[in-house]
């Protein structure tokens, strides 16, 4: 719901629920267009004292320490014009749900951006798994094409952030990765011209409650979109092949079942195919593993449908660089190679991430526990893993489920991810060892801010212990 842009300053009140960078931004942003704008923030720490302290000299109100609670806003309900609330506040708190009750506006920093960026082209990318990766090397295949497409929203910038720019009226193509978290609070107003739809698995359903519903929470996106990409190699989204929106359907599988369905695939040459004629060789493709090039064809397709050539698709991949923290080597010497996928953080990503190793790894897992099927997770451990160390709050419970799946290799437990290397190094140095591979498969909040700094704790424990210096990302 659009922002009414008619009130003039101080007569109405914006409240921003969330000091985080989106948070912030929106702030930022409305208070440009000459809105009064207060901020509330339940946690206070160093970064947020840091935010508050620049919002403050913009004459922006922060409250740190702040519950977010309806009877806050007893006092200035008449005065309220929205309420902009964090992606992470799930969309039946009660407190949002009072406020919508006394007909509120309640929305995400996503509608803010939307209202201003809405003329022009948008990109929306979505999917458990695989829509930073795609939303990355798009924007790379575009912007070495000389074309201004930024990519922003889940990753990177904040949308308001680019709202907020004077450079956003030069923008060729935004391209915004969306979670189900955007995308519910955003929804009838979304609507790209072009929607990707990357993977499908569970993930997330302690906030969206049922699958059925976290489903129609990421196809509102594709509904919404002029044109369309789906993956077919989910198992989930080609089960729903007939009943989703028309729209053109990549596939790495060159059997003739899938190729009567798909627009694009890879054949047995390892060239990417576009409805029967070949357009360029994967020979030079950096990134590792199956999901990759899943990836690689849902950012071609989007590419073409765009209006680039072939040649210059592949001229722009031969200079891209992945994104750290996704099966990103930063170790390799002699018969050792240390990857870092701190990004795996379900069942199905970590799936996707072993599958790509050949031969036997080492496999540490760990961290906050999510709801998922750990069904092929275990099945892969057990068909490749040398040995499992796990560390953190979930570590007990994946034991068990590894142990239940009869494996029958080395598997310890750890408190925290220090321990588990010093053992690693010991262990390595003991029994040889081809791949350590960090796949967590498991959210990062029961140690670390997010996967990013998990990631780079990891890589500066590599660093310390085995006395290396790491790969240059």
């Amino acid at each position: 719901m659009p922002i009414n842009n008619n009130s003039t300053k101080g007569e109405k009140i914006n409240f921003i629920i969330g000091l985080g960078r989106s948070g912030f931004w929106a702030a930022k942003y409305l208070k440009s267009m000459g809105k009064k704008v207060i901020v509330w923030e339940i946690d206070a720490n160093e970064e947020l004292l840091e935010a508050k302290e620049v919002l403050e000299k913009l004459d922006i109100s922060v409250y740190l320490n702040k519950q977010f609670l309806f009877n806050e806003f007893s006092k200035c309900l008449n005065q309220i014009e929205s309420v902009v609330v964090s992606p992470g506040i799930p969309f039946d708190h009660q407190t949002i749900i009072k406020l919508k009750e006394r007909g509120i506006v309640v929305i995400g920093e996503i509608n803010i951006a939307w209202e201003s960026l809405k003329n022009i082209n948008w990109i929306g990318i979505t999917g458990t798994n695989g829509k930073t990766t795609v939303t990355h090397l798009l924007s790379h295949m575009l912007r070495e094409n000389n074309l201004f497409a930024p990519f922003a929203g889940n990753i990177g910038t904040p949308l308001c952030e680019i709202a907020y720019s004077a450079k956003s009226k030069n923008i060729d193509w935004l391209v915004a990765e969306l979670s189900s978290y955007q995308i519910e609070i955003a929804t009838p107003c979304l609507k790209p011209k072009i929607g990707i739809w990357t993977t499908f698995t569970p993930d997330h359903l302690e906030r969206h409650k049922t699958l059925d519903n976290y489903f129609k929470i990421k196809n509102s996106l594709l509904k919404q979109s002029d044109f369309r990409i789906y993956n077919y190699d989910d198992k989930y989204l080609r089960e729903n092949f007939k009943s989703l929106s028309n729209g053109i359907w990549i596939t790495t599988n060159s059997k003739k079942s899938n190729l009567d369905h798909c627009d694009y695939w890879i054949n047995n040459e390892h060239f990417i195919v576009e409805r029967r004629e070949k357009l360029f060789s994967l020979k030079n493709f950096k990134l590792k593993g199956n999901h990759n090039a899943q990836n690689l064809l849902l950012a071609v397709a989007a590419a073409r449908k765009i209006g680039l050539s072939p040649e210059r698709i592949k001229n722009a991949l031969l200079n891209y660089e992945q994104l750290p923290h996704r099966m990103e080597t930063i170790y390799r010497r002699n018969e050792l190679e240390i990857i870092n996928d701190s990004k795996a953080t379900n069942f199905d990503s970590s799936v996707a991430g072993i599958n790509a190793i050949k031969g036997a790894p080492i496999i540490i897992s760990g961290g906050r526990f999510k709801n998922g099927d750990s069904i092929e997770w275990v099945k892969i451990i057990n068909k490749k893993a040398k040995a499992v160390f796990l560390f953190g709050e979930s570590s007990q419970t994946l034991k068990k489920l590894i142990l239940e799946g009869g494996f029958k290799n080395d598997i310890l437990t750890f408190n925290d991810l220090s321990e588990v290397i010093n053992y690693a190094y010991s262990y390595i140095e003991n029994n040889q060892t081809e791949t350590l591979l960090f796949s967590p498969s498991c959210s990062s909040f029961d140690q670390f801010r997010d996967y990013a700094q998990r990631g780079d704790i990891f890589k500066k424990l590599i660093h310390e212990k085995f006395n290396i210096k790491l790969l240059a990302h």
